[in-house]
């Protein structure tokens, strides 16, 4: 599965790009991500000084009204369970390998935002290409820098993030990495439920 320092750096900022309810037609993608980090530090910082930041509860009602809406939750998917994706269609369990995923993601938000501590964050340059955008996020820490990169594509007219990295380290592709054996080898239950937080050894 992941690593801790992994996920204290990837999740504990990422709240920042998710909450800000902007129309892709209205807003290029380093402007979404511009608008969005004043007004969530800004969040963050409150629910530190609160000491909301350690609640289960109050996290888990964060991430699910803020960050997994714009998430295009079954692109992410795909490119989590591939080359195994189809295999999980024909066994109509889609909607069990997402919740999956899901449940890893708010695990990793969950376990890394009481991290936070009022760093800064600076907006990079976007890599506009036709069919997608990239933009690059430097976190600031005590003793360093992150660096990570939002991957965006406009999906019925709003912004959805469909994978991210930290310091080069991919998503979706850590998390198919740390599965690969069961991809190979295990039945479609076996490799949904490899990604489950509560199977992790």
């Amino acid at each position: 599965m992941f690593r801790i320092n992994f996920l204290k750096s990837l999740a504990a900022f990422v709240l920042v790009i998710f909450s800000f309810n902007s129309s892709a037609g209205e807003v290029d993608a380093k402007t979404y991500i511009t608008n969005l980090t004043t007004e969530l530090q800004q969040a963050l910082q409150t629910g530190l000084e609160q000491g909301l930041l350690g609640d289960d509860a109050y996290l888990d009602t964060v991430i699910d009204e803020h960050i997994l809406p714009h998430v295009d939750q079954e692109y992410l998917s795909r490119r989590v369970f591939h080359p195994r994706w189809e295999d999980i269609a024909a066994a109509n369990k889609t909607d069990e390998a997402q919740e999956a995923v899901i449940s890893s993601l708010r695990r990793t938000y969950r376990v890394a935002l009481n991290a936070y501590n009022g760093q800064k964050i600076d907006i990079g340059n976007s890599r506009d290409k036709p069919k997608f955008s990239v933009v690059r996020v430097k976190v600031h820490t005590t003793n360093n820098a992150h660096l990570m990169d939002f991957a965006l594509r406009q999906q019925e007219g709003e912004w959805r993030v469909f994978d991210l990295s930290v310091d080069g380290v991919v998503f979706s592709k850590t998390l198919n990495g740390s599965i690969r054996r069961n991809l190979e080898s295990d039945d479609v239950d076996n490799v949904i439920n490899s990604i489950r937080p509560d199977t992790e050894s």
